[in-house]
């Protein structure tokens, strides 16, 4: 990211800040948006998140989005969003479970070829997250006062898979026919990295299908709004059918 940019971006209402740790003179995390208007209204778009690796699942990437957050509401904004990989479990349970994001939009290719470690040799796909910052709801996820269910709980509610991780870390097929049950839950895989490291045509086939279950549920008017995970690591996104500008919804009956 050209320095020049991000120093455009934050004399124009943009936000950048950036995170240590201890006495160390490199910081160790940032995060860095701007402004933007989505569907008519200003909101602030993050498009970079990084903390380095020693001080992941620190405290330090909650910390920077509560910055940013603190001043998009100095500035009146109601709503944070981004993009994500949606195969990613750990950045889905960051954004969904620690944040209480939601998200409603899948992307196709969104940002082209990508050579990065990271994205190589793939589709670079993307959902659009929101993050309503001024709601209760994430008030409570970020003082910890609101947890999701687990995977476990919401198995036993008896919420059936619109897709599932079938034996061998294989994705199965596409439950269309679900679509217009109350709740649904969307599989992915709980290391999609070390999948994609091992086996490139496995890692293409969880992208397509993950595809094909969000576009799916979205044309029913679905919305993503938890990421829950079960003791043995597995994770699943919980779809709710919503309407569109009645968001952050309640889940309680999950």
């Amino acid at each position: 990211m050209p320095p020049q940019l991000m120093l455009a971006a934050v004399h124009n209402g943009g936000f950048v800040a950036l995170g240590y740790a201890d006495d160390d003179a490199v910081a160790a995390g940032f995060v860095f948006g701007f402004v933007g208007i989505y569907d008519y209204h200003f909101r602030h778009h993050s498009h970079m998140l990084a903390v380095r690796e020693p001080y992941r699942g620190s405290t330090l990437a909650v910390e920077l989005k509560q910055a940013q957050r603190d001043h998009c509401l100095d500035q009146g904004i109601e709503v944070i969003g981004w993009t994500m990989d949606p195969l990613e479990a750990r950045n889905a349970t960051f954004n969904f479970a620690k944040l209480g994001a939601y998200t409603r939009e899948y992307h196709r290719d969104f940002y082209g070829a990508m050579p990065d470690k990271l994205n190589a040799g793939l589709p670079s796909d993307r959902i659009y997250v929101e993050w309503p910052i001024g709601h209760d709801r994430t008030y409570k996820r970020l003082k910890g006062e609101d947890r999701p269910p687990t995977l476990e709980q919401a198995e036993a509610e008896g919420i059936r898979y619109l897709l599932k991780v079938e034996e061998g870390d294989r994705p199965g097929a596409v439950n269309a026919g679900r679509a217009g049950e109350s709740h649904l839950l969307l599989a992915i895989p709980t290391q999609f990295q070390q999948l994609k490291a091992h086996d490139t045509g496995r890692a293409l086939e969880w992208r397509l299908r993950v595809r094909a279950a969000f576009e799916a549920a979205f044309a029913k008017g679905y919305a993503a709004v938890e990421f829950l995970r079960a003791a043995d690591g597995r994770g699943a996104y919980l779809l709710v059918p919503q309407p569109r500008r009645e968001m952050p919804v309640d889940t309680d009956d999950a």
